[in-house]
């Protein structure tokens, strides 16, 4: 049994949560949430990256068990995978620069923020990052699940 659908699950979980946080706090305006999304954001780049690490052991099964009518799907997956956790590593990094109480990028913060760009950028990575994250985690799931009584009648 592969490691991979025993952590996947905690990255799905931060980010997600994180990215709702983000979008919600451009209405709320609250440092405590500002702070909880940020740490829910790298938290979740971290275990995500552990995700994507342990998905070629997954990946291995995936073919040994079904056959390589499933390579389409996990490759898709795969992809996805990647981009998300690109996409929420960087929405760390620019949290981190430009929002963070401690840690603003000073020399284009003002700029930036007085514009709202960092708030749109932190909105657009959100939603993008929850959208591909959502799709690769409907990937994953089709994998095993429409392919669980295969191994189950090989039994």
């Amino acid at each position: 049994m592969p490691l991979h659908p025993l952590i996947v699950h905690f990255p799905i979980a931060l980010l997600v949560l994180g990215g709702i946080i983000e979008i919600v706090n451009v209405f709320l305006k609250s440092d405590f949430w500002n702070k909880v999304g940020t740490v829910l954001i790298i938290i979740g780049v971290i275990t995500g990256v552990f995700s994507l690490l342990t998905g070629d052991g997954a990946e291995s099964f995936a073919f040994e068990h079904w056959g390589r009518s499933v390579h389409d799907t996990v490759e898709l997956h795969s992809l996805l995978a990647n981009i998300s956790v690109i996409i929420f590593g960087l929405l760390a990094v620019i949290k981190v620069l430009f929002k963070h109480p401690d840690y603003r990028f000073r020399i284009f913060k003002n700029i930036a923020i007085r514009k709202g760009l960092i708030t749109t950028l932190i909105v657009i990575l959100s939603i993008a990052g929850i959208t591909t994250l959502a799709t690769t985690g409907h990937l994953g799931g089709k994998i095993v699940y429409e392919n669980q009584t295969i191994t189950t009648n090989n039994k």
